[in-house]
């Protein structure tokens, strides 16, 4: 976790088969004025990571990495070929992501941030691929993302949204479902040195209008 600024972090992250390297605050407080346990990747940002990685090429798609912190997920899209927009509400995570995200391999031309909060990108656009990790623990940022699901997910496109299963959780997907947004769990167990961590579900929705799409199943496996 060596870096030469006092000030940073660095984070080596295995997902799937590739190595991240990932440069972040060293402490919460240089993470910027509101608290959104964003300054480290999670356990839940690491699987899904892994998962998109697992989906196979995603060259000529869109995607949107909503509450992307440090980049992790976002750069997964990435080195998988994706056009990829990072989403948050803090400048010094977005800046931090694009740090992170040229750093690994990602072309300026193949990225894109956008700081903003959830309620002022209603015309953000449509996208392939949605996906946040741990974005859903705090029940007034519900209106808002749902919101912003419906206006950013094309017709053809998914949702993919990672977390330990908790009732903030449960009531947001059944609010989807009630959009009529279909749901299935692939159930995702990350290693940490070794041993078996918290078990994350990660949840992919499609909207009724997603009748054609090649269903994103569960990741390949060698």
């Amino acid at each position: 976790m060596y870096c030469s600024n006092p000030d940073m972090i660095t984070i080596d992250v295995l997902a799937a088969d590739k190595r991240i390297r990932l440069t972040g605050p060293r402490d919460w407080q240089d993470a910027g004025p509101r608290l959104l346990f964003w300054w480290q990747p999670t356990t839940a940002a690491v699987a899904l990571a892994s998962h998109v990685l697992g989906l196979g090429s995603l060259a000529g798609r869109r995607v949107l990495d909503v509450g992307c912190g440090l980049g992790l997920t976002g750069i997964a899209a990435g080195l998988a070929g994706a056009s990829v927009v990072f989403l948050d509400c803090e400048a010094t995570a977005a800046e931090f992501a694009r740090t992170n995200a040229l750093s690994n391999g990602l072309t300026s031309d193949q990225i894109d941030f956008l700081v903003s909060d959830w309620d002022d990108v209603a015309q953000i656009g449509s996208f392939d691929l949605v996906i946040g990790a741990e974005i859903l623990y705090d029940y007034f940022f519900h209106d808002s993302l749902l919101r912003l699901f419906q206006a950013s997910i094309a017709d053809h496109g998914a949702l993919l949204l990672a977390d330990r299963k908790r009732l903030c959780v449960s009531r947001f997907l059944g609010r989807m479902r009630c959009k009529g947004f279909e749901c299935k769990e692939h159930v995702a167990t990350p290693f940490e040195d070794g041993f078996p961590v918290q078990q994350i579900s990660i949840f992919e929705l499609k909207s009724p209008q997603n009748h054609l799409m090649k269903s994103l199943d569960t990741p390949k496996s060698d």
